[in-house]
């Protein structure tokens, strides 16, 4: 059986609406949608890289520094 990657699930979604889903179309899919290997990798790869890379100010976890908290509070 081949897997089908969420982009593919998408595109085919998309199509078939015949416009952009909504959030709710793309959480109901989402509900039957099976990771690939390849899918699974790459998330496992950013995840390394989200808690293993430091921000701009040098501090592993940006939650933390107090230049990123302030920034954060600007918004």
């Amino acid at each position: 059986m081949t897997q089908i990657t969420w982009s593919q699930r998408v595109a085919t979604l998309t199509e078939a609406l015949g416009r952009k889903p909504t959030l709710e179309e793309l959480l109901e899919i989402n509900q039957i949608h099976q990771m690939t290997p390849e899918e699974i990798k790459a998330q496992r790869q950013s995840w390394v890289r989200a808690f293993t890379t430091p921000c701009e100010h040098g501090e592993l976890d940006f939650e933390q520094c107090p230049e990123c908290r302030r920034a954060r509070k600007r918004r």
